[in-house]
């Protein structure tokens, strides 16, 4: 079957990975909470899995819960500024990368269809209109609004449903996190790896790329080579 859509991943893919591009969020959110950053950052990481399947539906939810782990009571100034902190953070790390948009405008002028599937907290989806990837894209998928995240096979059929196509008529473009190549290949989509270098600094959050066998690039421009062949 002729591809006609391509699914990105976003972080690692579109956009650099999220730990990389934040710096020293955590201790700016700490030292606004006025928190302990050793406490803060342990708590935080335990609730990943939480705010990606949606259990906060807004920033302050997720930080209202962590502190109130800790026993801490946070007014409404450090709120608004503790927020602030993480919206600024992660519109930095929402910066495509160079290869990104001329990509997606190129598969867009040739009439492919492109998705997005993130597993990503509550702050992407607020922030997504925002970007410059944003008009690309006919149907993005956030793993926190739906409840759903890779390599949950409901989420793919979720996205070849929105963007009205079989799965096997779909790329899926992404770094390999999560185990999501093998989660798109069961569902019937066509994975590809994108190679990157997180994935040699990070490797507990990419292990099926080690022993990657399918389709790989090292660039997204290669994807407009792909959807030719």
């Amino acid at each position: 079957m002729k591809v006609q859509v391509v699914i990105f991943d976003l972080f690692g893919t579109l956009v650099d990975d999220f730990a990389s591009s934040v710096g020293q969020m955590h201790a700016e959110l700490a030292a606004a909470l006025a928190v302990p950053y050793e406490a803060f950052m342990q708590l935080w990481r335990q609730t990943t899995e939480m705010r990606t399947i949606g259990a906060f539906q807004t920033v302050e939810a997720s930080i209202e819960y962590v502190c109130g782990v800790m026993g801490v009571q946070v007014g409404a100034e450090q709120m608004t500024k503790a927020v602030a902190i993480r919206l600024q953070h992660t519109r930095r790390a929402l910066e495509p990368r160079p290869d990104a948009v001329t990509t997606l405008a190129r598969l867009n002028d040739q009439d492919y269809k492109v998705g997005l599937l993130s597993n990503c907290s509550v702050e992407i989806p607020i922030l997504w209109q925002e970007t410059a990837l944003a008009n690309l894209v006919a149907t993005p998928i956030f793993s926190c609004r739906e409840r759903l995240k890779k390599p949950d096979p409901r989420i793919y059929h979720l996205a070849c449903e929105r963007l009205c196509v079989m799965p096997g008529a779909c790329l899926y473009v992404a770094d390999g996190e999560d185990h999501e190549l093998t989660g798109a290949a069961k569902v019937g989509l066509h994975p590809v790896l994108l190679r990157t270098s997180s994935q040699e600094t990070r490797p507990e959050l990419h292990q099926e790329t080690r022993e990657w066998q399918g389709a790989t690039i090292a660039g997204l421009a290669e994807v407009l080579q792909l959807v030719r062949r």
